[in-house]
């Protein structure tokens, strides 16, 4: 019984001692041992993004070992976005897939003109004018200083994937919204509105 107790107590003072003095990203280790598209569907702001995602059949993107920057929009950035597209892009509410392929492939360009391969930290992605290929192949234009992020499309209906006029929306950039979302095959920023292709 002794040797059982002295076996926790030990295992639980090596935990304390090394999440001490480990540093920060490490000490962040059981959330960061999900993978995007578990840590995603955890956090309730992305719940818009995540049924776009599943509905379209694409948390692959999110399972594989290549690490990705994941640029999320949060719920309120759809309340935003034209109605009628978004529901093109999923079918009809309930159908758990779209029935026209087209269609499929276009919100498929959605969701990963929202990634990057590689994951970046804020202080990487920092700079008046960074410039980084989206997963779909269009340009992301990032600007400013960690705490203070914007991505933006620069220019909307012209890339690859392109929607053409999806809105005045297009043109404006997305806010990063707080810290990033570190996970074990990259890293999540949530953002305040969609990138449109």
């Amino acid at each position: 019984m002794t040797s059982l107790k002295r076996r926790g107590f030990l295992a639980f003072g090596s935990l304390a001692a090394g999440s001490l003095a480990a540093p920060a990203a490490l000490r962040a280790q059981p959330q960061s041992a999900r993978t995007l598209a578990d840590t995603l569907a955890a956090d309730t702001r992305f719940s818009r993004f995540l049924d776009l995602i599943v509905r379209l059949s694409a948390q692959s993107l999110f399972q594989q070992a290549a690490p990705m920057t994941v640029f999320a929009p949060v719920d309120q950035a759809f309340m935003g976005a034209p109605a009628g597209l978004l529901q093109d892009l999923v079918g009809t509410v309930g159908s758990g897939n779209t029935t026209n392929d087209s269609e499929n492939q276009r919100g498929l360009a959605l969701i990963r003109n929202h990634m990057v391969a590689g994951a970046f930290s804020p202080q990487q992605l920092a700079g008046n004018d960074r410039r980084l290929a989206s997963v779909n192949g269009g340009d992301l234009q990032i600007s400013g200083a960690p705490g203070s992020l914007t991505i933006r499309n620069p220019a909307p209906g012209t890339q690859i994937g392109a929607f053409g006029a999806a809105g005045m929306q297009a043109a404006l950039p997305a806010q990063v919204l707080g810290s990033p979302v570190l996970a074990s095959n990259g890293v999540i920023y949530p953002i305040s509105q969609i990138i449109w292709p």
